[in-house]
């Protein structure tokens, strides 16, 4: 069971990581050098957001927020690619963007195994369907 206590928590750790990882990685500079630090540096927050999220979620939402992680780390890779074969920025920050919005999003979505102590069923769950 994945409480709202330790989702908000896991939404807390991923808004750290991408706030901290945002800040030291502005001051690279815009070389190859510099961007494979900053796509290296990125694939290692997820993964390191890879851990923590086993360890603070259970279910079927650490698989999908697990699955999100990798995919993650693949579009860290593939921006890293992108950089060298010149194509514009855009494409990579887009795809990072939506990617954390999915992220987050997963974590509000509750499914029949989580728990919902205070009987708000604000993002209805189908046990919160059938009664």
């Amino acid at each position: 069971m994945n409480p709202w206590r330790y989702r908000a928590l896991t939404g807390f750790m991923f808004w750290l990581a991408m706030r901290v990882h945002g800040e030291i990685a502005s001051f690279l500079p815009n070389t190859l050098e510099g961007m494979a630090a900053f796509h290296l540096s990125a694939a290692l927050v997820d993964f390191l957001l890879l851990v923590i999220v086993s360890v603070l979620v259970s279910g079927r939402l650490c698989d999908a927020m697990e699955t999100l992680c990798y995919v993650s780390m693949c579009v860290n890779f593939m921006g890293f690619i992108a950089y060298v074969c010149y194509f514009p920025p855009v494409f990579y920050n887009t795809v990072m963007w939506g990617l954390s919005y999915v992220q987050f999003a997963r974590l509000l979505v509750a499914d029949r195994y989580d728990s919902d102590y205070m009987g708000w069923h604000f993002f209805r769950s189908d046990a919160a369907r059938r009664t």
